[in-house]
């Protein structure tokens, strides 16, 4: 039973170790046949997306005035002068052929533009196979693949279409608060003498209502006084009404004259 789950330990272990072999082989051999392309295609499209973002930014930055707020007409003069430049660099009186003999078979040779690019590609390519450990690879050296002005044309192509646009929306990111805050310190500049005005008018009125209230008090205290004059000129009045010996009082009876008949029986 021991000899048995030891094999079956065993067994599994060198399954793991196959297939563990055969993944990080697959993954060098991924990095080996990829290594070109992301050298010489993929760094070319990621610079030149960063390149053409950039510019944009730099062309449609919001601007600190009114009239540059939105720079929209600015981006798009500069994205066709971008596309202009590719056209006339790269696709400008291209010339690819391939080369026939007499009877007009190929021959396997192509006229391109940039040889010496196209070269450099080459060898850096055989290079890169040729010191790998697959034989796939190494016989694929031999082989040689068309890079010229045409592939760097569609590579900066792409980037203006896919990875530009894509890098300036990155980089405007921003733009929506960037914008607010100029606006409200236009709007603030702007407005500043007519709320200097206001709170200069409103200083006034609260100093002229402050003064009318203090005239207003002085002559309330004035009436105030002229009301306790009056009533004690009314009480003297009353008091000497009350006084007064002819002055018949409410208190005081009034002698009623008899009737007929009270004087004939008295």
């Amino acid at each position: 039973m021991g000899s048995k789950s030891g094999n079956e330990h065993a067994e599994n272990f060198l399954l793991f170790a196959i297939v563990g072999g055969l993944f990080l082989a697959g993954i060098l051999y991924v990095f080996y046949l990829f290594l070109p392309y992301l050298i010489f295609y993929i760094m070319p499209f990621v610079v030149g997306s960063m390149a053409v973002g950039f510019v944009l930014r730099t062309a449609g930055e919001p601007g600190e005035s009114v009239y540059s707020l939105s720079r929209y007409r600015a981006v798009v003069i500069t994205y066709a002068f971008c596309l202009l430049i590719v056209g006339v660099t790269f696709f400008n009186g291209i010339t690819r052929a391939v080369v026939t003999d007499k009877k007009g078979n190929l021959t396997g040779q192509v006229v391109l533009d940039w040889p010496r690019v196209n070269q450099y590609f080459n060898q850096w390519r055989s290079s890169t196979y040729a010191g790998s450990p697959f034989d796939g690879l190494k016989r694929a050296a031999q082989t040689g693949v068309i890079y010229d002005r045409l592939e760097l044309g569609w590579i900066f192509l792409m980037s203006l279409f896919l990875g530009g646009p894509a890098f300036y929306y990155w980089l405007s990111r921003n733009d929506p608060e960037k914008v607010n805050m100029i606006v409200e310190g236009l709007v603030d500049e702007r407005t500043k003498s007519k709320r200097d005005q206001l709170r200069h008018k409103e200083d006034n009125l609260n100093q002229i209502i402050e003064t009318n209230k203090a005239a207003l008090k002085v002559r309330i205290g004035d009436l105030e006084e002229v009301r306790v004059k009056l009533l004690a000129e009314n009480q003297v009045l009353k008091a000497k009404l009350e006084f007064a010996p002819d002055i018949p009082r409410p208190s005081e009876s009034v002698k009623k004259e008899g009737g007929v008949l009270d004087s004939d029986l008295f």
